[in-house]
């Protein structure tokens, strides 16, 4: 389990970056008489800066870590091939179609059995 060692500071980025992105989304509403770029300058503008007074604390550097080894991680993954990847569709479609039709089966030998047998209606 993850220790909480948060400095004073971060937490006071962290607090200060959110505050700015709801700001930020705050001002583009608020401005909604005003040219679309002047609101879309105040948006993005507030986004980036939070983001990055965010990316800037403990927490945000180990986001930046973590996507890093992500990425790292995802090129080692071996994909398969398209062949590889039609035959498994090919195995789930034919799968598929088999229980339905099973189900359709059973279905029409329930009704059979509750309606013709035991209910005697036709």
């Amino acid at each position: 389990m993850p220790q909480n060692n948060l400095t004073t500071s971060d937490r006071v980025m962290i607090a200060l970056s959110s505050i700015l992105i709801v700001l930020a989304v705050f001002l583009y509403q608020f401005f909604s008489e005003q040219e679309f770029i002047f609101r879309i300058s105040i948006l993005l503008g507030g986004l980036v800066l939070g983001t990055i007074l965010a990316l800037k604390s403990l927490p945000g550097k180990n986001f930046i870590i973590f996507f890093r080894d992500s990425i790292h991680e995802m090129r080692r993954v071996v994909w398969p091939t398209k062949k590889e990847t039609f035959q498994t569709v090919l195995i789930v479609f034919v799968f598929v179609l088999l229980v339905s039709i099973f189900l359709w089966i059973a279905d029409k030998s329930f009704e059979w059995i509750l309606y013709d047998l035991v209910l005697g209606w036709k």
